[in-house]
């Protein structure tokens, strides 16, 4: 994506089309275009930026599991167990039953790394 420039590319897309949800007040598509840019910037390297946006949605809304699970895919990523284990929790405790996004964490491998080869979650 950043060698030929796709990058900017797709944050300026993305940037016109949170400005469009914001002048619209359509709040939701408004926060679900911010977590992709999220997204967007950890896949381009920019951690920094990528964990600052994930921290304003948590800031703004401290019942939405998706940022809590980014971070903590992130922190997995970058052999942050602990603070990846405190992120996966709140995760998964704030997610709905029915939401199945954590097949991640039903892997052996993934499950010893972030919660230790004891726990029984």
């Amino acid at each position: 994506m950043d060698k030929s420039g796709e990058g900017e590319a797709v944050i300026a897309r993305l940037e016109n089309a949170l400005q469009i949800a914001e002048e619209e007040n359509k709040v939701k598509e408004a926060r679900d275009v911010r977590l992709i840019m999220a997204q967007i910037q950890f896949l381009q390297k920019n951690i920094e930026e990528a964990m600052r946006i994930y921290q304003e949605l948590s800031k703004e809304d401290p019942k939405d599991f998706r940022p809590y699970f980014c971070r903590g895919m992130i922190y997995s990523l970058l052999d942050k167990n602990e603070e990846a284990k405190q992120q996966f929790l709140k995760y998964r405790e704030l997610s709905p039953k029915k939401f199945e996004v954590d097949g991640y964490l039903r892997t052996p491998l993934s499950r010893m790394k972030v919660f230790g080869p004891s726990d029984e979650n």
